[in-house]
């Protein structure tokens, strides 16, 4: 019986602790851009798997680190750099591919190299400091700003307005480019339109959580939803309920028991989807 008491009396503190921890600003700010980009961001990852782009995150990763080190070598804001310089990335990948007419992928496996060429050649040439830009490879959630917290809601409202209301023409386009543009759709705009908002929400997830970990919200929520899911809408749907619950969950945990955010949100996705698959498999 005593045990039980002293059990539940420490759950009790540690609760009051988490909740006191959630009145400061950094930790608020933090809890409220996790939920948010929980809940939307898993679309882009959507957008990566229906239109084969999953090697597109790896050269807008490196992006980041460029956006990184130049912000560092030339004392601008890195958050609104590192955006930039995504999508210049995605515009010159863009019109390389379609005047080349390669694909996607192998191009942004060109711009991937040249990036964090251009990267290591700021930080030598500027004495960046090599620890200070590789930050953005784990995140830094706590030094959000106001500004930047409702930059981050602002996209997150384009990018679910996006989702709505152009989702038949995206369900075309998934489904098949050139019957999407026979239909009378404006296929290579709605196609742009999709990469650069994947490249915005590749920047911010790794301003959030880091780039070694952006995709326990980027991309497993469309993978576990993708297990149950018979159409478009309940995959996006689906994916959104998966990174909401993450985010938050894993943010919370992380505050419980005293481990970075980024890791306890990786840690809550991939414990989810493991039980998820041997449920399914089974």
């Amino acid at each position: 019986m005593d045990r039980a008491i002293g059990l539940a009396t420490q759950r009790a503190e540690r609760g009051k602790v988490v909740l006191e921890l959630l009145s400061l600003p950094p930790i608020l700010k933090g809890l409220i851009v996790l939920a948010i980009a929980g809940l939307t961001f898993p679309i882009t990852g959507v957008y990566l798997f229906r239109l084969n782009l999953l090697p597109l995150r790896f050269m807008l990763m490196h992006g980041a680190i460029l956006g990184g080190a130049v912000a560092l070598a030339f004392q601008i804001n890195p958050f609104w750099t590192t955006i930039a310089i995504n999508l210049l990335l995605v515009l010159f990948m863009a019109k390389t591919s379609r005047s080349m007419k390669a694909d996607a992928g192998q191009i942004s496996t060109f711009f991937m190299v040249i990036s964090i060429s251009l990267a290591f050649i700021f930080i030598y040439k500027f004495n960046v400091p090599a620890k200070d830009t590789l930050t953005l490879l784990w995140g830094n959630l706590f030094t959000l700003s106001w500004p930047e917290v409702i930059g981050i809601g602002f996209f997150a409202l384009v990018l679910t307005g996006f989702q709505y209301f152009f989702r038949q023409q995206l369900r075309a386009l998934f489904f098949d480019r050139e019957i999407a543009f026979t239909s009378g759709i404006d296929e290579s705009r709605l196609y742009y339109s999709v990469i650069f908002l994947t490249a915005i929400t590749v920047a911010l997830a790794m301003k959030l959580i880091g780039a070694l970990l952006l995709d326990a919200i980027l991309l497993l929520p469309p993978i576990i939803a993708s297990f149950q899911a018979k159409s478009l809408k309940q995959m996006i749907l689906g994916s959104a309920l998966w990174g909401g619950a993450f985010a938050t969950g894993g943010f919370l945990l992380s505050i419980a028991i005293d481990i970075p955010a980024s890791s306890s949100i990786a840690a809550l996705a991939s414990l989810a989807f493991i039980i998820i698959y041997l449920t399914q498999k089974k």
